[in-house]
């Protein structure tokens, strides 16, 4: 079974050391070396927002998105190994159109986060990392089961976050840009639902 954990923040104290020591880390590429860009990413927006005294649904915000791209990037790179090897026609065209969809809510998610002064990772987090490998070393249809495995485990994560978010947000515009993509997200996700029915019963 694989897991996919929504990513718990470390300690405020463990945050600020980590955006002095690691601020370069949100511009990593997904190759680099044990570092974490999504722990990298929160913790720079952590010990902002401690700057400036402001609110927990404020904080709530800045892990929103940074959660919320980790899982894109993930869910990009499922679509792209989904397109390279899976072995149903249904897997790859699946992969095919989620890597587009994914690079437009990416596209949204960073022009919203500078706009709002805050980090997101440009490379996957270190949960994100290690199932996505996990997936990778599968062979045969155990490929085209794991990624939609995977993949449904990231996109209920993104369904209930966009879900809670809309309503939820400190910022007018998050709340916004969760209720401009809830449906898209769920209309997906009822998209991966049907094609792991669909090769439910391969070997």
């Amino acid at each position: 079974m694989l897991h996919l954990p929504f990513v718990t923040l470390p300690s405020r104290q463990l945050l600020f050391a980590l955006a002095v020591a690691l601020p370069l880390l949100a511009s990593c590429s997904s190759g680099g070396s044990g570092n974490d860009a999504t722990e990298a990413a929160n913790a720079q927006n952590d010990s902002r927002i401690s700057a400036e005294d402001v609110t927990a649904k404020q904080e709530a915000d800045a892990e929103f998105l940074v959660k919320t791209t980790s899982n894109a990037l993930l869910e990009v790179e499922l679509g792209k190994l989904a397109q390279a090897r899976a072995t149903t026609s249904v897997v790859r065209a699946y992969g095919t159109r989620l890597v587009q969809q994914r690079l437009e809510l990416l596209s949204a998610i960073r022009a919203l986060a500078a706009a709002k002064n805050l980090v997101v990772p440009s490379a996957l987090g270190g949960d994100e990392q290690a199932a996505y490998h996990e997936v990778s070393t599968k062979a045969g249809s155990q490929i085209d089961k794991s990624v939609m495995e995977l993949l449904l485990k990231a996109q209920k994560q993104d369904e209930d976050a966009m879900d809670d978010m809309k309503d939820d947000a400190y910022d007018g515009d998050i709340r916004g840009f969760a209720a401009k993509y809830q449906s898209p997200v769920q209309e997906q996700l009822a998209g991966a639902e049907e094609v792991a029915d669909t090769i439910e019963d391969l070997p």
